[in-house]
């Protein structure tokens, strides 16, 4: 165990040393691979459908990719277990680099989802196992600044990736942006056999096998959700989702009585457990933020007249205030974490309020202004919220909690996602509306997660009593 005294001296030179450094590197490379993908069709899936066809699948490239990572990254405690760590990165980025490959050389839209589905596996595995591997090799008084350094691997990856398929899409061809993350791939395939120490990846095995049943619940779930914002109806829209939270909590409940195959803790199943209401804090807020994303630039465009780019400038700020709140904030002392992920909270929440006020009427720079405070909240609160977490587990079920963080959040991000759209297409929401029926849904896309958010700082403060 870490003393206070040297958690207080810690520093981040006493963290990027010669003994933590190789490590820290092949974690943010492995989470530059993922993040860089999740959004890399923005940009280069028009060409390919100008190539190939298929217009009406394109939405399914960032589904299916995002159904992949949650799969592969709720079995990647399990994997672990039974092959090591080192042994199953190297593997979860090989599988990332086939992907590429097929969607590189697809011939038709099917097999380009084929390979998004692929990348999405080997991509959420990969994630799984960097939270995995810095619970295990990183010191509990540095994970707030390994946090933060992914938090800025994650920030540029998400700014940089749209630009990087759009000058392939430009200049090249569509293909050769796929061609590329496969040779990156590889090349990390190569950096971790190297440079994580084989003592590292040396583990008890575990004979658990994957659990069938409770992944086809899981991708059950996170489909039924997707489709049920795709396009709205007054039936088979709210049918969808309920079936589709009701796929997620008997995964949740036959995960937590299963014995030698459990993918998360026991403990996920007890509401007032406190592992439980850091979980629930980072769902519900991840949740409530997603309209940024979904539906800012288009409200931005349509509303304020600003250009695509432009619009963009707006979501990198958002990105670029979560990946600077949270380098600032990682050297904080221990005791005033609770204070920080309180006041984190509350400013996702203010942040919340104030962009379903601004959205629709402006001016600009407070749009901005709103969505920064609320994507700072994260950043200021994130690396802590982690820290705890992993903390309050015991030392058998670490791997499981440090593997259920990314999926906490990107199922957050896709509940979203699917309730953003349900909401804006309920509202009747079209390109072609005019600017006063605009103004009502960018009102309500926001003020319509308020009571969520208000839920997640609730929890928010249950967990860092």
């Amino acid at each position: 165990m870490n003393n206070p005294a040297a958690a207080t001296a810690s520093s981040w030179s006493d963290l990027l040393d010669r003994r933590h450094l190789p490590l820290l590197l092949t974690l943010c490379l492995a989470m530059w691979l993922h993040a860089t993908n999740s959004l890399l069709t923005a940009t280069t899936m028009p060409s390919a459908v100008d190539e190939l066809g298929g217009l009406n699948l394109i939405s399914w490239t960032f589904s299916l990719y995002l159904m992949g990572s949650i799969l592969a990254g709720a079995t990647s405690s399990i994997l672990v277990g039974r092959h090591g760590l080192r042994a199953t990165m190297i593997s979860a980025t090989l599988i990332y680099a086939a992907g590429a490959v097929v969607c590189a050389t697809a011939a038709n839209m099917p097999v380009v989802l084929a390979g998004r589905t692929l990348q999405g596996l080997g991509g959420g595995c990969l994630v799984g196992t960097v939270f995995i591997a810095q619970s295990r090799f990183i010191q509990p008084e540095h994970v707030p600044r390994v946090v933060a350094m992914i938090s800025a691997v994650y920030m540029i990856a998400t700014f940089a990736s749209p630009m990087i398929g759009g000058a392939f899409s430009t200049w090249a061809s569509w293909r050769y942006a796929f061609w590329a993350f496969a040779i990156q791939a590889v090349l990390l395939a190569v950096i971790i056999r190297l440079m994580m120490r084989a003592d590292e990846s040396t583990t008890r095995r575990s004979a658990a096998r994957l659990p069938v049943i409770r992944l086809g619940l899981l991708a059950m779930a996170i489909l039924m959700i997707s489709a049920a914002g795709v396009k709205f109806h007054a039936t088979y829209s709210p049918m969808l989702m309920i079936s589709g939270f009701a796929c997620i909590a008997v995964f949740v409940y036959r995960d937590a009585h299963s014995e030698n195959d459990r993918m998360f803790p026991r403990s996920l199943a007890d509401l007032r457990h406190r592992l439980t209401s850091g979980i629930m804090t980072i769902l519900l807020l991840c949740l409530s933020v997603m309209s940024l994303t979904a539906y800012g630039p288009f409200i931005l465009i349509e509303l304020h007249g600003m250009t695509p780019f432009t619009a963009g400038l707006i979501l990198m700020l958002e990105s670029l205030a979560w990946g600077i709140t949270a380098l600032t904030f990682s050297s904080t002392p221990s005791k005033y974490e609770h204070l920080l992920i309180r006041f984190g909270s509350a400013f996702v929440l203010i942040g919340l309020v104030a962009c379903a006020m601004v959205f629709p009427y402006g001016p600009v720079w407070l749009i901005a202004v709103s969505a920064m405070l609320s994507t700072g909240g994260f950043g200021m609160m994130w690396g802590f919220i982690i820290k705890r977490i992993q903390g309050a587990s015991p030392k058998e079920e670490k791997d499981r909690a440090s593997s259920l963080l990314p999926i906490a959040q990107q199922l957050g991000f896709a509940l979203g996602a699917a309730l953003c759209g349900l909401m804006a297409n309920s509202l009747g929401l079209d390109a072609g509306l005019p600017a006063d029926r605009i103004q009502t849904v960018a009102f309500w896309v926001f003020a319509g997660f308020i009571p969520l958010a208000l839920c997640g700082n609730f929890t928010a403060w249950r967990f860092s009593r």
